[in-house]
């Protein structure tokens, strides 16, 4: 069968003005960076933030309380919410700190700084319009001063063809259902959601697979003593945010979508089945989530990355229970045997064996760990192989993305970086802490967070093993802040993926992908008539007689983000994909007529010849 739907890619857009540059460092802060704007030799990630009118800027503080929320950042998300072709930007707030002591005047945060939640919505032009008013984001917490953006997740909980958007909190989490493409209305009670712990990351997912998008939060530690709002200090006299393991770890929480049965006012009932699908009796300090089918059995699983404890992997048992598997499965610690600081994670098949892999972020010292899968949902560190341990140990990362930035076929790896003790950490950062319940006179945020300041990395794949080609990557390595989430997609349409980052107490940038291209791409979209329409779990094959390439439709991904849901694809010099070949979300196998490529295709559920049909296990 002939794909259903085929674009060429349009006119690119082009712009010739200068990004702002970033904020002015002192030089102590600038020492600290690897990555020196003088040594710069390209800019293939130019900031054009200013040019496409993303003004964005976190609202946080006031500071000095070290109120731990304000070092975590908070992230975004990319999506067409409003059905135009095109991709919108949706930006989580902070918000203000909610125990900076009775006569504390610090700068910054003056009481008309806005912390609602931002909706840009993109133009026919290319440039972005702020529609956070209009569609109900401004003032759209509710009145709990200790309701502060974290992160988010996407996805068409009603089935109505219009993407949703569930928002974690610190304090109670909201849905917001999309009413058509013009507002966003909170039905956070009609849902019966709205976890109130402090909820991370964030994914919907049809675990059950009976085609209604079911829901897993991510939380991260409780402090019933001093609501997070308490600092460490250290012999050498540093003063800073706590860890994790100062606190309380918490639940990370599962809910069920009750169907079209339980709705209300045209709003499904979701079910917390924390305790009922066995998560209930397993705490984590959890900041990162992906959801993958990492064994090949046609059920999605999902791994937690967790902040200086050991990560979970939690089995699909297909009888809407789980297992926790990560320490038999090899992905709980590193390869050393030595669990980490993780906050970032990216899956995808970076070894093109038709299996996810996962990539993990972690604190200076550790650097990143890829986990390379074996096809049975078993996994072995290779970071040493590809060369990734050593290109990042001097750094902490959070948002991270496994994409082909330069087309050649092979995955790339962006990642955002912030250290979370001044100075870098580079002293044992949790080992001689004590608590410092004091207010600190804190400059502006541009100012305070300046030590925490940390350059970004662009890794790109040889084939072999990753290169550090940050020199190169311009705007973005020397983005002059403290970096939190990175989002990805095709910003601008002109077939290859942009980057939106967000930083702490800073601005989010949008970089436009300018690196030198090496070949072809392809962008994929599932459509399913019924139920889960934006096919959100799907699995897309590409294959030629020669070579295959594999990736999911599944957004959340890289830290408190959400990315584009599309599938792309490099693939190098190949100018012809013979086939398709795509694993719905309810198992059903479904081939498709091949295609050119540099082309934008939409694959239809039921259009393609059946492969296989799914297989229901009691």
């Amino acid at each position: 069968m002939l794909l259903l739907f085929s674009e060429s890619v349009r006119q690119v857009r082009k712009s010739r003005n200068v990004a702002e540059a970033p904020a002015q460092l002192t030089a102590a802060s600038a020492t600290q960076a690897s990555v020196v704007t003088s040594r710069v030799r390209a800019n293939w990630l130019k900031d054009i933030s200013d040019e496409c009118g993303i003004d964005f800027v976190q609202a946080v503080g006031p500071l000095g309380t070290h109120f731990m929320p304000e070092i975590n950042g908070s992230g975004g998300a990319l999506l067409d919410y409003d059905n135009d072709g095109d991709l919108d930007l949706f930006l989580v707030n902070l918000g203000r700190s909610p125990k900076t002591k009775v006569g504390f005047d610090p700068p910054g945060f003056e009481p008309a700084v806005d912390t609602s939640n931002r909706l840009y919505r993109q133009e026919p032009d290319g440039r972005f319009s702020n529609q956070t008013e209009a569609c109900g984001f401004l003032n759209a917490k509710r009145e709990d001063s200790t309701q502060l953006g974290i992160g988010c997740a996407v996805g068409d909980v009603n089935n109505d063809g219009f993407s949703d958007l569930y928002v974690t909190n610190y304090g109670p989490d909201q849905l917001f259902v999309n009413d058509k493409g013009q507002r966003f209305v909170d039905r956070t009670g009609d849902a019966k959601l709205g976890c109130a712990e402090w909820g991370t990351a964030a994914a919907f997912f049809d675990y059950d697979r009976d085609g209604w998008l079911d829901l897993v939060v991510v939380n991260y530690c409780a402090d019933k003593k001093f609501g997070h709002s308490v600092a460490c200090g250290f012999v050498d006299g540093t003063v800073s945010y706590c860890g994790p393991h100062k606190f309380e770890a918490t639940v990370d929480r599962l809910y069920h979508n009750e169907g079209e049965q339980s709705f209300v006012d045209g709003v499904p009932q979701f079910k917390d089945v924390t305790e009922a699908s066995g998560l209930g009796p397993v705490v984590s300090y959890g900041l990162g989530v992906s959801v993958c089918d990492f064994n090949g059995d046609l059920w999605p699983d999902f791994f937690i990355a967790n902040d200086m404890r050991e990560n979970r992997l939690w089995m699909n048992q297909h009888d809407g229970t789980f297992r926790e598997e990560a320490v038999l499965r090899g992905v709980a610690m590193s390869g050393d045997g030595m669990p980490q600081g993780c906050m970032g994670v990216s899956a995808a098949d970076v070894d093109h064996d038709s299996d996810f892999d996962l990539l993990v972020t972690n604190l200076v010292t550790e650097g990143s760990i890829l986990y390379v899968n074996d096809g049975s949902g078993t996994f072995t560190d290779e970071s040493r192989t590809f060369d990734v341990i050593n290109r990042t140990k001097q750094h902490t990362g959070w948002g991270v993305a496994l994409v082909d930035l330069d087309l050649d076929g092979d995955l790339d790896s962006p990642m955002v970086n912030g250290f979370v003790v001044p100075g870098g950490s580079m002293f044992p950062p949790h080992g001689e802490d004590q608590f410092q319940d004091r207010t600190v006179q804190a400059a502006r945020p541009e100012v305070f967070f300046a030590p925490y300041r940390d350059s970004n990395l662009l890794l790109m794949n040889s084939g072999k093993k990753f290169v550090d080609a940050s020199l190169d990557a311009g705007d973005f390595s020397r983005a002059g802040t403290s970096n939190r989430a990175l989002i990805v997609g095709d910003v601008d349409g002109d077939g290859d993926v942009d980057l939106v980052t967000t930083s702490v107490g800073g601005r989010a940038r949008v970089y436009r992908n300018d690196v030198p291209r090496k070949g072809h791409w392809l962008k994929v979209s599932c459509w399913l008539p019924m139920q889960n329409r934006l096919a959100i779990g799907a699995v897309i094959h590409a294959y030629t007689d020669k070579k295959g390439w594999t990736s999911q439709l599944m957004p959340s991904s890289s830290y408190l983000a959400s990315n584009d849901p599309d599938v792309h694809f490099g693939v190098g010099d190949t100018l012809r994909i013979d086939r398709f070949e795509v694993v719905w979300p309810d198992g059903v196998r479904e081939q498709f007529e091949g295609s050119s490529v540099d082309r934008h295709l939409r694959l239809e559920y039921g259009s393609g010849s059946v492969v296989s049909q799914r297989t229901i296990v009691e």
